[in-house]
């Protein structure tokens, strides 16, 4: 299940991008010196978010709760300040944190019963899941990235889609929907230019 840590890190480095454009929305919302102190703050719990994710390995139920639970403090600090208004109002960056909580809800809650089945069943599918090599992240040139961005839209459920028949053979057609859905989320943007209608 590399698949799934590999999101939530390529979300927390999302997030990094959301954590830029929140610092600068405030500015724009009119908050006041007080509150502009209070996004600071909240801006230092996000980066403490951000840095913690590193250690995060999905198979590690504790460790997933206390991430799930994290990112929900981000969430509720941002919050609790006025001027930003609520998930995401007058920031719509703060929404896309809302997104990457609600998916990691879905990984810890929702998804565990039929992870559990998979990991039972000894999927190799599951098991070897990488809807993101490597190469991908760390491809400098803008043109060979985006080769391997369409390479990896058309692996990212694994080898001829086997993601979605293992899930649904599984687990059942809605399961995999919101797996796919949530996949999708947790990624924070990531596969955004992907065709995904070959799924439907």
């Amino acid at each position: 299940m590399i698949g799934f840590l590999q999101l939530a890190i390529i979300g927390t480095v999302f997030l990094s991008v959301v954590h830029k454009a929140v610092a600068t929305g405030a500015q724009d919302a009119g908050c006041t010196d007080e509150e502009s102190l209070r996004t600071r703050s909240c801006d230092l719990v996000l980066a403490d978010f951000l840095e913690n994710s590193g250690n995060l390995y999905m198979k590690d139920k504790k460790r997933l709760k206390e991430y799930k639970d994290e990112c929900h403090n981000v969430l509720s600090c941002y919050n609790k300040i006025k001027c930003l208004g609520t998930n995401g109002e007058k920031i719509p960056a703060i929404k896309n944190i809302g997104k990457h909580c609600r998916a990691t809800d879905y990984v810890h809650d929702d998804f565990a019963k039929c992870s559990d089945k998979l990991n039972a069943k000894k999927s190799t599918c599951f098991d070897d899941w990488d809807p993101i090599p490597n190469k991908v992240t760390t491809e400098k040139v803008p043109k060979k990235f985006d080769q391997l961005m369409s390479e990896s839209c058309k692996t990212c459920f694994g080898k001829d889609n086997c993601m979605m028949k293992e899930i649904k053979e599984t687990c059942g057609q809605q399961e995999w929907d919101a797996f796919r859905k949530h996949f999708i989320t947790l990624s924070g943007g990531f596969f955004d230019k992907c065709d995904f209608s070959r799924l439907d």
